[in-house]
Parts: structure tokens; sequence; C-alpha cells
């Protein structure tokens, strides 16, 4: 009997009406009784665990639950044993990898509400065997309260809690590259080692010049207007019309990227709806007043950087390193265009300014973005003609490539990677063999045949292909750019994935919770980024 349970159980069966409207019950009784958001019922965690308890009542039959639901305190103490076994498994997993291949870590800083308790989080990103993009949420560090945030504090603090994941950054060299904001505090923490800027972080500073208080000043239309759209969506908020729209207005917060365009495309988007519920409210004069045309043309404008960040700062599923150099000449080439227009050529005009002086802040070339990125297009096979370059820049990249894969020693086969060559069998040219021709196998092509090759071969690569499956198909033809493009193509382009594990910790911390454990937040974060 026990058996026909457990067969019964393995199947996928459908279930009866009647049980699903118990369970839609017993669901909102548990959201209502514990007082948990509605999707904790979806979440992959608590549908886990439900399985789970199917499955061991299919196993065993019907039994109390309380018999098995282990007392918080004792989940509290699983949770950092469950933590402490995981580090030793991502360990093992990454050491060989990086010590090969190198990595690219991102580091943020962050002060939570409830204590003040200052975090320092570090993910990594690195090319696995298999070519497969990774990215690990490591830590997020807790700083001891007496510690000042000093750029030698924060290098202790990260390369100490770094080498607990075996990662040691004075052995790796210029294997490990770092992506940060533009903290002068971090940028002294890391002055000894590669560092890049976040470029979306780029993107806001330069918004927030061209959009402060000196600059729009000089185009009296356009603060007109974002004046009176913030005016019209604090009156949406604080009036109770809001509910009438299908969609929420979204105000501008300074410190939030892009706000101005996701302020000004809601209100562009709804522009009639509005207008609609204004007039029946005889307040139609607070929409009259804003230009759709000048509505239309700051959307316009902002657009593209509202793009370019959403790109740069992608899921860690697929590599982004490769955009910042499109986007960057792309965003420049429509800024200069916006100037000649005489309600945004103020504004436009320091944007231009300022991301030229910003991306060129991690190079020595002048208006340049830094060269690991400008590698990082070359080796996307779409884009590995650099025609957004001029010939100069072109080689000026192509030389890049062959200093860096000297550099890092990309171009030595690992001795497990190399297959011994079969012995041949003699033949009777072999008494000739002085006067035979030699062959070039893949692996010892010149650096500067496999350049010529790949830039010249024909590409055979969907938009859609993934670009590290590419280098892994064609690593025997290409393998000192194949090693350099798992390296290179690892680099996020922004910050982001820190600022996303920091997103987590407000959540895990949040009033209820507030006297949680440091060590604890960082535990359940490392948990929640790393189990599968």
């Amino acid at each position: 009997e026990l058996g026909q349970t457990k067969l019964a159980f393995t199947k996928s069966l459908l279930v009866p009406e009647k049980f699903k409207k118990e369970t839609r019950d017993k669901c909102v009784q548990f959201v209502c009784q514990d007082i948990r958001p509605y999707d904790t019922i979806s979440g992959k965690g608590f549908t886990q665990l439900a399985q789970h308890l199917v499955d061991t009542a299919a196993r065993i039959g019907k039994f109390d639950v309380c018999e098995i639901l282990p007392h918080p305190t004792t989940v509290s103490r699983n949770v950092e044993m469950r933590a402490q076994s995981l580090r030793k498994h991502v360990v093992e997993e990454i050491t060989a990898t990086i010590s090969k291949f190198g990595c690219a870590v991102t580091a943020d800083i962050w002060t939570e509400t409830y204590r003040k308790t200052s975090f320092l989080s570090a993910t990594i990103h690195y090319v696995n065997e298999q070519s497969e993009l990774h990215s690990r949420v490591l830590f997020a560090a807790p700083f001891d309260p007496s510690t000042s945030k000093t750029g030698e504090n924060i290098r202790r603090h990260l390369l100490q809690n770094l080498r607990v994941f075996g990662i040691d950054a004075r052995d790796m060299g210029k294997k490990i590259i770092f992506v940060t904001d533009r903290g002068a505090n971090m940028i002294s923490a890391l002055r000894e080692y590669t560092r890049l800027n976040c470029t979306a972080h780029i993107l806001n500073v330069t918004l927030s010049s061209a959009f402060g208080t000196a600059i729009i000043e000089k185009s009296p239309e356009i603060a007109s207007l974002l004046t009176d759209v913030k005016k019209l969506v604090t009156y949406f908020k604080h009036s109770g019309q809001q509910g009438k729209l299908k969609k929420s207005l979204k105000q501008s917060i300074e410190t939030r990227w892009n706000s101005n365009f996701d302020m000004l495309n809601s209100v562009l988007e709804q522009y009639e709806d509005i207008a609609s519920v204004l007039t029946e409210s005889n307040n139609y004069d607070k929409i009259g007043r804003i230009s759709i045309s000048t509505l239309k043309l700051l959307v316009s404008f902002l657009k593209p950087f509202k793009e370019a960040t959403d790109d740069l700062e992608t899921d860690n599923t697929a590599p982004s390193a490769s955009l910042v150099l499109p986007w960057s000449v792309r965003l420049i080439e429509h800024c200069t265009s916006a100037t000649k227009d005489p309600l945004l050529s103020e504004i436009a005009t320091v944007c231009v300014t300022r991301l030229k002086e910003l991306l060129s802040a991690d190079s020595t070339s002048s208006h340049s973005v830094h060269m690991l990125y400008k590698i990082a297009t070359f080796l996307t096979p779409n884009l590995r003609g650099l025609r957004m370059l001029d010939e100069r820049g072109r080689q000026n990249v192509i030389q890049g490539v062959k200093e860096m894969i000297e550099d890092l020693k990309f171009d030595h086969a690992h001795d497990e990677d190399v297959e011994p060559t079969p012995a041949k069998r003699p033949t009777v040219l072999h008494k000739f063999s002085d006067w035979e021709e030699e062959e070039e196998s893949c692996g010892s092509k010149s650096l500067d045949v496999q350049i010529q090759e790949y830039r010249t071969m024909k590409l055979e690569l969907s938009s859609q292909q993934n670009i590290l499956q590419w280098w892994n198909s064609n690593s025997s033809q290409f393998p000192a750019l194949s090693n350099l493009a798992r390296f290179v193509l690892c680099i996020p382009a922004t910050s982001a994935p820190s600022e996303r594990a920091f997103s987590l910790c407000g959540r895990i911390l949040e009033e209820r919770r507030s006297v949680l454990k440091p060590s604890s937040v960082s535990d359940i974060l490392f948990l929640h980024g790393n189990l599968k």
C-alpha cells in the first residue's frame, strides 16, 4: 500500500478542483495570518518547501507537519552552516578557472537604515570551463562601527573577504578587474589594481550635470517644462486621481537613474488620458501649460540614455563589456546632433563635454573608452570591424590585444588543454624531410595570423548566438584570442550587480528584522545568490 502511494505521487496527477479550492483558502489564510506578501506563494523557495512536504507525505504517509518543521533558532543556525558549506563549494568551482582566465569583481558600499551598519559588497564574474558566463554574489561584509571608510580600510576589508573565497588579488595581478563607482575612497582603495568606472554611473553623472540648476536656468523652456510636469505628477499622487489612469505616473527622484526620463515618459504615454481626467475636474490648466512638442523633444533626447543604461545593466547572462564603446560613441553622436536644436543646445553641449571627460578618465588617450572595453568590442564577432573608430583607433585596439595577450600569457596553451599529437607513420618521403613544407597547427599560429584570420573570416554568427559559445567553438582556430575573450567578456559594464545585492539586503533588513546580525545578513544574501 505504501509503495502504491509513492508511485501515485511520483506521477503528475490532475488535481481535483475541490483540493485546489482548499489550497487557495489555506494560501489566503497564510498570507493574512502571517502578514506575508501575496507573491510569497509563487516564490521558488516556498514552492520547493511545499513540494518537499508533499513528497515526504508520499513516502511516509500523513504526519503532523509540526513534527518536521524546525524551530526558527534551528533554521538560523543552519543558515550559517549551509553558507559555510556552500562557500567551500564555490571556492572549489572558481579557483582553477579564475587562476587560468581571470575574473572581474564589482564592489560597493551601503549603510542600512536601522542600526547604520555599513556593508561592503562584492560580486564575481567569470567564464567557466563550458564557456558560460557566471556571476555570483560573494559577500556583503559588515564594517566594524568604529572603522572609517578610508581607501586603506576599504582595500583591507575587500581583499580580506576575497581571500575567504581563495581570491588573492595581489597574486592575480592583471587577471582581476574591479568595477566600481567613482567614489574617491573606492578609487583610492583600488589604485594598485585595474579599476573601471561603472558606465551607468558615468551616464547618470552626465545627465545630473546637464540638468543642474546652472545649466537649466539657461534653458527656461526646458526648466519650465520640468517644473510643470513635476507639479502635475505630484497633484495626481496627492489628489487621488492616480487611480483613474491605466499606469502610475512616476516622479523624478534625484538619486534614481534616468528618473527625469521615466517621469516625462510616463506623462507623455498617457497625455490624452491625463487631459481627460483633468478636464472632468476643471483642472485642465495643469496640463494645458505643458507643451506637448517640447515634452516629446525632451523624451526623445533622454531615451537613448535610458536604453543604454538598461543594456549596460544586463542581468549577467550575457556579456555587457562589448557594449560600452558602441554606446559611448552613439551617445556622443546623439548629443552632438542635439546641440543644433535651440531648446536642447545648452543641455546637449554639457552632455557631450561631460561624456568625453568621464569616458577618458580611465585612459591616457583623450576622449577614449578604456582599452579593455574596446578589446571586448573587438572580440564580439559582429562588431570586430570596430567601424565606430577611425583607422588609427582600430590599430590601437589591435596593438592593445597583442600586448594584453602577451602580458597575461594567453598565447601559452595550458598543459592540460593540449592534446598530444599522434606519431606519424614513416613514409618513403621521410628520406627527403629536409625539403618538406612545415605544417602550422592552429595552436602554433602566430598571434598576427590569428588576428588577421579573425578580422577577415566569413562570419557565421547570428545576432542571437551566444558570443562565448562562438569563441568556444572556434578556440582551436584562435587559441590566444579565445583565451582573451574568456577574460575580457566576463567584465561587467557597470557595478549594478553589487547595487542589486544591496537592494536584496534592504529586503532582508526590514523593520521587523532590524536586529538581525550583520553576519546573518551576509549569509542570507550569499545563499540567495548561490543556491540553485
